[in-house]
């Protein structure tokens, strides 16, 4: 499965929204589903930060997080600190596959 989405990326890095909320959703909804949680948002983050910006990267995570506190989500501080693992990333990454990489390494920190 994270093949696949390393596949999308990697043939195709440009924004793939002009607007910064399509941009997000749209590389939101290539991540992989099943994989735990934390890999999850550092994917996300990661993707975000590498095929919009980074800005939008930190906007996503903020959203998500303020969202689930007013919807009885599960709001997170470790969800957040995996977001910025996974703009971190980013910014060490070549692409999709070394952010995979890094983000995979999460789990076991």
């Amino acid at each position: 499965m994270i093949v696949m989405w390393l596949a999308g990326c990697a043939s195709s890095p440009e924004r793939p929204a002009r607007s910064s909320y399509g941009c997000m959703a749209a590389v939101r909804a290539e991540v992989p589903s099943g994989i735990p949680d934390k890999q999850a948002h550092c994917l996300a983050a990661g993707a975000i930060a590498q095929r919009c910006s980074v800005t939008e990267a930190h906007l996503a995570g903020i959203g998500k997080e303020l969202r689930d506190a007013f919807t009885r989500g599960d709001t997170s501080w470790a969800d957040w600190r995996a977001d910025r693992a996974g703009i971190a990333c980013a910014k060490r990454s070549r692409g999709a596959d070394e952010l995979a990489t890094c983000c995979a390494s999460l789990e076991s920190r």
